[in-house]
């Protein structure tokens, strides 16, 4: 989960400007993270790029709190804006895997090709994608996998969805609606 994690953060860090960025960090090192997670020190920050710091995010606060620590510090500088669309990116796809359950399940394709892209990212344990690829059709397999996503949070549910959108572009793109972020900028779905 951590490259779909990392790609996103660092999308989102890719928003912020030449001075921002190094704001972004500063702001970083003072958060006061959760009990259990030890605050990076500034020092090990400045030399990163926007694509080292997402990754660190995401390995030094696993999932999901690496997204609410990026929130809080976005929030902490006054780019709520940017918060929200972040937030906005991680609910629409968790939305859209839980809104065409019955579609996916029924028209995925590439199947195989999503259990071992999830089994990369760590969504999956092996015990589970074996479970999954036991079934001999695609829409069974899938029916299998969705038996777990009721327990997954919204960064797993979004990963699932990034990885529908690289194996099942044509079925992603048919339920996708182009407009649904002018009309609903917030993840207001």
């Amino acid at each position: 989960m951590e490259k779909i994690m990392a790609d996103l953060l660092r999308e989102t860090l890719e928003e912020l400007g030449r001075y921002a960025f190094p704001r972004f960090k500063r702001e970083l090192s003072k958060i006061q993270p959760e009990e259990q997670y030890e605050r990076i020190e500034l020092e090990s920050l400045m030399g990163l790029s926007r694509a080292a710091l997402a990754e660190l995010l995401c390995s030094h606060y696993g999932q999901p709190y690496c997204v609410e620590v990026t929130v809080r510090v976005l929030k902490a500088m006054g780019r709520s804006t940017l918060a929200y669309a972040l937030l906005h990116k991680l609910t629409h796809g968790a939305n859209f895997v839980e809104r065409y359950k019955k579609i996916v399940i029924q028209q995925s394709s590439n199947v195989a090709n999503v259990i071992m892209a999830l089994l990369r990212e760590r969504i999956l344990t092996s015990e589970q994608s074996d479970s999954i690829m036991s079934e001999r059709t695609n829409q069974k397999r899938m029916q299998k996998l969705y038996e777990l996503v009721p327990m997954w949070d919204v960064t797993k549910k979004y990963c699932l969805y990034k990885v529908l959108c690289a194996t099942n572009p044509i079925l992603i793109s048919a339920y996708t609606d182009p407009w649904e972020d002018i009309f609903y900028p917030q993840g207001e779905l």
